[in-house]
C-alpha cells in the first residue's frame, strides 16, 4: 500500500510553498543482491516487508521583481526485514536520507541570467556497504539568449573544489568550466 498527501499554499503574491508526505508498505519485496565477490551478476530474492517513508518540502519565490529563488529538501528512510540466511538488502539503504537543493536566478543584463545552484548530499552507503561522506557542492553560471531558440551557457561547476564521491572510489573533479549552445527546433 502506498499512502501519499500534500499541501501546497500560496504565502504572498511572490511566495509559494508546498508540503507533501508518503508511507509505502510492501509485502513480499523483491530486492537484488550483486555485492558478493563471487557472484558476477545480481540475483533476487523476497525480503517479508519493506517500508518507505519521507517528505519533500520545496519553495519558489521572487524577490526584488527580478532575483528568483527556489528550493527544496527531502527526507527518505527504509525499513525492511531482517532475515537469517538472506543478505542485507544493502540497495534499499543506497539513497541519502537527507538532501537539499538552493537555486537562484538574476537577469543582470537584457536576455542574460546569472544561476547559482547549491546542493547537499548528506551521508549514505555504497554498494559495498562502506560509507560515503556527505558533500555540499556549489554550481554558477551565465545564460545568455541572443535570438529566439538559442541558449548559450557558460558555467563552472564544483566552485570551491569540494572533495566528494557520488559512487564510492570514484571522486569527482574539483572544478568543472564549460560552455554549451542550445539550439531548440521545435
Amino acid at each position: 500500500m502506498h499512502y501519499e498527501t500534500g499541501i501546497y499554499k500560496k504565502l504572498t503574491k511572490d511566495i509559494d510553498t508546498r508540503l507533501s508526505v508518503y508511507y509505502t508498505d510492501i509485502t513480499n519485496y523483491i530486492a537484488a543482491d550483486s555485492s558478493g565477490i563471487y557472484y558476477p551478476t545480481s540475483y533476487a530474492y523476497n525480503r517479508d516487508s519493506a517500508e518507505f517513508y519521507g517528505f519533500e518540502w520545496e519553495f519558489n519565490s521572487t524577490f526584488f521583481d527580478k532575483l528568483v529563488a527556489f528550493g527544496n529538501y527531502t527526507f527518505r528512510e527504509a525499513n525492511y526485514s531482517e532475515e537469517v540466511g538472506k543478505p542485507s538488502a544493502y540497495l534499499l539503504d543506497l539513497p541519502s536520507k537527507h538532501k537539499a537543493n538552493l537555486n537562484f536566478r538574476y537577469p543582470i543584463f537584457k536576455d542574460t541570467m546569472l544561476t547559482t545552484d547549491l546542493r547537499y548530499i548528506g551521508k549514505r552507503k555504497s554498494e559495498g556497504g562502506y560509507t560515503i561522506n556527505d558533500y555540499f557542492v556549489t554550481d554558477v553560471g551565465i545564460k545568455y539568449n541572443p535570438w529566439e531558440n538559442t541558449t548559450i551557457r557558460v558555467y563552472a561547476n564544483n566552485v570551491f573544489g569540494e572533495k566528494y564521491e557520488e559512487v564510492y572510489g570514484y571522486p569527482m573533479p574539483d572544478q568543472v568550466f564549460g560552455a554549451r549552445l542550445e539550439l531548440t527546433f521545435f
